[in-house]
């Protein structure tokens, strides 16, 4: 009887070991060159929606939407993003992935906070939504 409740507990407790790994931020794939980002469809112009170039001349803890890619990890909850316009710095916690997995190939509308810490702007992501 005591070795069944040690494997059941056992059995119980390694679960979450198993539990699948999804969301977040896969860097596998290569970014698409900074001229194929438009918004919308790849190709198009779009001026209605804002621009990192806009973000960096913003004022602290504006509302901002992008549209653009996600291209590499520089932190726990730290990334680059990037548009057609340039990079800034993005931090995204780990709950605004919807369970999203994303890769810098991936098209993303990301809504958030504008940050500025001396010279560096960054963007506190508060949605993100893969396109």
């Amino acid at each position: 009887m005591k070795k069944l409740t040690i494997a059941a507990l056992l059995t119980v407790m390694t679960l979450p070991a198993f539990a699948e790994d999804n969301g977040g931020f896969k860097a596998d794939e290569p970014a698409p060159p900074a001229h194929k980002q438009d918004a919308g469809i790849r190709g198009s112009e779009d001026a209605r929606g804002a621009t990192v170039e806009l973000a960096r001349t913003m004022r602290q803890d504006a509302w901002v939407t992008l549209e653009g890619h996600i291209i590499k990890k520089t932190g726990k909850d730290q990334f680059e993003f990037r548009d057609k316009t340039g990079t800034v710095g993005i931090t995204v916690g780990g709950n605004r992935w919807n369970g999203d997995e994303v890769t810098p190939e991936d098209l993303v509308m990301i809504s958030g906070r504008v940050k500025h810490e001396g010279k560096v702007t960054h963007v506190v992501v508060e949605h993100l939504l893969k396109q």
